[in-house]
């Protein structure tokens, strides 16, 4: 078994126990995180994302491109909120080599279909969620269906050396004001928070 196994074998583990604590705590500085999870929030990012739902009266979060769902799993135990994940490729997501999932993935073709464009339009208190998005013309598209108001952006910043698309700051359109932000320990990653500008 190799370093890669033990590590996610351990975060399986760990997630069995629903230890969201240990897996932030243990693995954030481990030379493979980047194999389950590329951002490693501390309580007090947890606290800030909490927060900020809290201000903006979101009662539920949509992340679009979640990968494994680890995150969302640890976003959902610590604020108790109901988080949605979407993805692509499913026969990815159903072959023996694809990572272990932690949360129910809801599948999708390239092209968004009717089941993720109604969760986009579930109403104003759901978030949109984008961790470490790297495709411009799905997030336009996704973008274009969302009826809310509240978008987090996950991801490098201006240095890191790391590309993803939206940027976590001035990548949005103009219909989007920066409401509040906060990096992840000393990663060069950030937690931005976005606000739909009203347009009464």
């Amino acid at each position: 078994m190799d370093v890669q196994d033990n590590l996610v074998n351990s975060i399986v583990d760990l997630y069995k126990d629903g230890n969201w604590k240990e897996i932030v705590d243990s693995y954030h500085d481990h030379p493979d995180r980047n194999k389950v999870l590329w951002v490693f929030p501390t309580e007090e990012n947890l606290k800030f994302i909490n927060q900020c739902l809290l201000e903006l009266h979101c009662s539920q979060i949509l992340s679009i491109g979640c990968g494994c769902g680890l995150l969302e799993w640890i976003i959902n135990k610590f604020t108790g909120l109901p988080v949605t994940g979407v993805e692509v490729d499913s026969a990815w997501w159903h072959c023996k080599y694809a990572p272990p999932t932690f949360i129910p993935l809801l599948l999708t073709p390239e092209e968004i279909n009717e089941d993720v464009i109604n969760l986009l339009q579930s109403g104003i208190e759901t978030a949109l969620l984008f961790c470490y998005f790297n495709n411009r013309p799905a997030f336009e598209e996704y973008i274009k269906h969302y009826s809310g108001n509240v978008m987090i952006i996950i991801g490098p910043g201006y240095g890191k050396g790391v590309h993803t698309d939206p940027k976590p700051f001035g990548d949005v359109s103009n219909d989007w004001q920066l409401y509040k932000w906060q990096e992840v320990r000393n990663s060069q990653d950030f937690i931005v928070f976005y606000q739909k500008i009203s347009k009464n």
